[in-house]
């Protein structure tokens, strides 16, 4: 049996998770997972409390902590422990991305470490299994990773869900009590372009255009002061030109036409990507390497197909995410055409 050890915003969700994995995953994995699963080791006092634990003061075989951004954890311990961790997180997890990599300083000399992202999706599920061991508020983990004020906010809406108040009525202040948080018409957002393999690229301010809040739809325009090329396209950019983006919070891909100053169309860009989601910053996605290039002329192409298949070899992510993305690419390619 590993021992483990959590900390963080995620710590009851994967305390939960841990414990109780073959209940929670029944048939859905394809991993050999272990027999013997995990014991929990030096708890906090408020995850000592949710699983009426006793103290337990051992040497963890996995530290398991939170990313400084918030956006997913940092584990590390022996190479069993952790690959035994990766693989449940991988089995029910929809979007969740592993990272193995070179472990920071402070880590022990031979133990392994990954860096995990949690996307849209593995945040709402990490929400439904932390709901089952304390109240929750649709959202929790998002919030959390929005920030101080708004993880702030969220603390005081669970109490008040503690104490009996309505969930619709909790939830309703919550979102009344942020609503002025996050960008409206007019506001200067960033794009956060995350890599499978880790890397994050800011892809430039924009402002929006547009936003409808009931359909979750964002249009928002960037304008371009150097020149070079668009990828995949392969048509050249020049000063002035600028982009139009329209995307829709929660979907899988989204939609870039880019533009000469003078307003001719350069060709379109479609980017399959974890399920979008909106911070107060702007928003963020992984990408999912796929894409499709729209030329002024109509021709179709898709790229980068190649990638997705390394990934999942790698075991960056699981079969799973790679099945959808191809069931996506292949609607997005039949509403084309």
């Amino acid at each position: 049996m590993f021992k483990v050890k959590i900390r963080g915003i995620y710590a009851t969700a994967l305390t939960k998770l841990l414990l109780d994995y073959k209940n929670i995953l029944g048939n859905q994995t394809s991993f050999e997972l272990l027999d013997n699963g995990f014991a929990l080791v030096q708890p906090s006092a408020t995850v000592r409390e949710r699983f009426e634990l006793k103290e337990n003061d051992e040497f963890p075989d996995l530290e398991v902590y939170d990313r400084q951004d918030k956006q997913g954890v940092q584990a590390s311990g022996t190479a069993e422990a952790v690959n035994a961790f990766t693989s449940i997180l991988l089995s029910c997890l929809d979007d969740v991305v592993v990272r193995k990599g070179e472990a920071p300083a402070a880590i022990l000399e031979g133990s392994r470490y990954v860096d995990v992202e949690f996307p849209a999706l593995s945040k709402k599920k990490l929400d439904e299994i932390r709901g089952s061991v304390t109240p929750t508020l649709d959202g929790h983990h998002y919030y959390k990773a929005c920030g101080v004020n708004i993880s702030s906010a969220l603390d005081m809406a669970e109490k008040l869900l503690e104490k009996g108040g309505s969930r619709e009525e909790v939830e309703k202040l919550l979102k009344q009590t942020i609503r002025a948080k996050y960008p409206i018409v007019g506001s200067l957002i960033e794009i956060e372009h995350v890599k499978l393999h880790g890397e994050v690229f800011n892809l430039g301010k924009a402002v929006i255009e547009a936003f409808n809040h009931p359909k979750s739809l964002i249009r928002f325009r960037r304008v371009f002061k150097k020149k070079g090329t668009y990828d995949g396209l392969k048509t050249e950019k020049a000063p002035g030109d600028y982009a139009v983006t329209e995307a829709k919070i929660g979907e899988w891909h989204f939609k870039t036409r880019y533009f000469a100053k003078d307003g001719r169309y350069k060709g379109t860009y479609i980017n399959l990507n974890t399920p979008i989601e909106l911070y107060p910053h702007g928003i963020r996605y992984v990408d999912l390497e796929v894409d499709v290039c729209v030329w002024p002329n109509g021709r179709v192409k898709k790229l980068d197909e190649k990638k997705l298949k390394e990934a999942t070899a790698e075991g960056i992510i699981a079969p799973r995410l790679a099945r959808t993305v191809k069931e996506k690419l292949h609607e997005i390619m039949k509403d084309l055409n």
